[in-house]
Parts: structure tokens; C-alpha cells; sequence
């Protein structure tokens, strides 16, 4: 078994934010392989390097872990829309891709700070695409940060939403059953902790639309939320340096980070399509099986796990 060495921060940042023994680590790998093995209705991906993330995510707790795999696979098995036909040679996952609208950004505050995700979320044109479309991609590049990024799984992400150039026709693509699938999925399926989350540059119908995803969202991410009416706000939490150099930064341009990141999904391909052999199959689970309207209607079905 084999797991990525850690640098020395994020090492210690691992035990000390993620109950991480590195003794102890493999064996808790094993001990949720050997679980997954026994669960008749989850086909689940068994890659060390994988399950270290979610492991990570739910600060080692087995139980914890357990629950998280069970969420991400029932999740995603009840929303084919987003997790399936993944294939990132697909033309309009790859029209969406070369918008840059999901973009981890290489540099960090800190050794061993949270990751920086900067989502341009009113880029595309929703004559065109619906947010449903760019959900996609979003969750694609999330897939790929659980799997290779270490920092964004032990330090957790900070999210910068910049909304500059929103329009009225994207505003009615969030309706309340979309919104509560997106955040069902950011929430419940990912084992990723949200830091912070900032809005800029927020147009005049955001309060309505912000309202309907507050409505879905657990009280942690609720108090994590800072809404900003320019990017100059955001650099007194984030330093600006972190940022592209369309933004002032010293990160490489939004162009050449986009670029990076369609070759990276591109690069992914084979992992993309053997993925949609990885889902829950309801008839096996044992006890009540979950349907879509229990995750997605006004109750759902898992208990919302709430990560530090």
C-alpha cells in the first residue's frame, strides 16, 4: 500500500487537525478496504490514496468514514445528471472547461494553509449552459483534488465566488430542487472542509438566490459565509499574492490556469469513465433504501456531517 509522503507542515498539521497517525494510517485504509468489502450494495473505489482523503476529511474517525463513503456513493448514484457521462473529451465538458470556471489556485498563504478555490460562477452564458452543466465540472475537478491534493484534504478551502458580470437569465436557473442537489452534494458527499467561503461582487438579485442555498445549508457553513462588494475586501483574509495576476497575484493568469486544469481533466480521462462503475445499488442496502426524494426533497436521508 502506498500513500503520498507529506511535507513537514502539513505532516504535523495532519496530526494535530486530523488526528493523523502515521503509523496507523495504512491500518486504517485497510480497516475501511475491508469494509467496503463487506458492503453488498457499494461498488466503491479501494485506492489507498483515495480513501486517505476521506479519511482525512472526517478527521480519522472509522465511523465517520464510513458514513462519508456511504453519502458520496448514494449521492452521486441518485444524481446521473452530474456523475455520469463524464468523458472529458465530451464537447461541451470540454466548452465548459475552457471557460475556467472552477480554478484551485497553485499558491497558498501558508505552508500548510487551506487551499484557495476560485469559482467565477456568472462566466457562462446560461442560454448556452445551465448551472446544472457547470455542476459537472465542478464536481470532475473536486473528484481530482480529493485523489492528488494533500493541502486542499488536510487544510481544507477557502472558496472566493466572484459574481462580476452576473445576469437575470442565470438567476432563474437556481431553483430550489437544483440548489438543494448542489448543496447535498458540496456538503454531504465531498469530504472536503469549507474554511471560508466569500462572495464578490454580489448583483442585485443575490440576496434572493442566497436565500434559497441558506436554506439547505448546515449552521457551519452558514457562519462561514463573508459576502464582499469587491476582490480588495478578500485580501484582508486571503493574501493577494494567492491570487491570479488578473487579480493582482502572484499566480500564474486565469488564462494559463485554466489551460492547466483543462489538461489535467483531459489527463484523468481513463479514471473519468471507469468511474461511473462505482455507485450504490439501492435493492442491496441493507435496511430502508434511500430514493431520491429523501436526499433531495424536504428531508435528507443522511445525517449532515459537520467537519471543523
Amino acid at each position: 500500500m502506498t500513500i503520498r509522503e507529506l511535507s513537514l507542515e502539513l505532516k504535523n498539521l495532519a496530526i494535530n487537525e486530523c488526528n493523523e497517525d502515521e503509523n496507523h494510517s495504512i491500518d486504517d485504509t485497510k480497516y475501511i478496504v475491508a469494509w467496503l468489502q463487506q458492503q453488498q450494495h457499494i461498488n466503491a473505489r479501494m485506492e489507498e490514496q483515495w480513501l486517505i482523503g476521506f479519511l482525512r476529511g472526517c478527521k480519522h474517525s472509522l465511523e465517520r468514514t464510513k458514513e462519508k463513503l456511504d453519502a458520496y456513493y448514494t449521492i452521486r448514484t441518485h444524481l446521473p445528471e452530474l456523475f455520469l457521462s463524464r468523458d472529458p473529451e465530451e464537447s461541451k465538458i470540454q466548452q465548459i472547461l475552457k471557460l475556467g470556471t472552477y480554478l484551485p489556485l497553485p499558491l497558498t498563504a501558508k505552508p500548510d494553509g487551506p487551499r484557495v478555490v476560485l469559482v467565477r460562477g456568472a462566466i457562462h452564458d446560461p442560454k448556452k449552459f445551465t448551472f446544472q452543466d457547470v455542476l459537472k465540472i465542478f464536481f470532475m475537478i473536486m473528484d481530482i483534488l480529493v485523489l492528488e491534493d494533500d493541502q486542499l484534504n488536510i487544510a481544507g478551502q477557502d472558496t472566493i465566488l466572484d459574481l462580476t458580470g452576473s445576469r437575470l437569465q442565470l438567476a432563474s436557473q437556481f431553483t430550489p430542487p437544483v440548489v438543494k442537489k448542489a448543496v447535498v452534494c458540496f456538503q454531504d458527499a465531498y469530504p472536503i472542509k469549507t474554511k471560508s467561503l466569500h462572495f464578490i461582487n454580489p448583483p442585485a438579485t443575490f440576496d434572493a438566490i442566497f436565500g434559497i442555498f441558506k436554506r439547505f445549508m448546515n449552521a457551519k457553513l452558514r457562519e462561514r459565509i463573508m459576502v464582499h462588494s469587491n476582490i480588495d475586501e478578500v485580501f484582508k483574509y486571503i493574501p493577494k499574492r494567492v491570487f491570479p495576476s488578473d487579480y493582482g497575484g502572484d499566480a500564474p493568469s486565469i488564462k494559463k490556469l485554466t489551460e492547466e486544469w483543462t489538461r489535467k481533466v483531459i489527463d484523468r480521462r481513463d479514471w473519468f469513465i471507469k468511474d461511473s462503475q462505482y455507485y450504490v445499488t439501492e435493492s442491496k442496502r441493507p435496511g430502508k433504501q434511500i430514493n431520491e426524494m429523501q436526499l433531495f426533497g424536504c428531508d435528507g436521508s443522511f445525517k449532515q456531517l459537520e467537519f471543523d
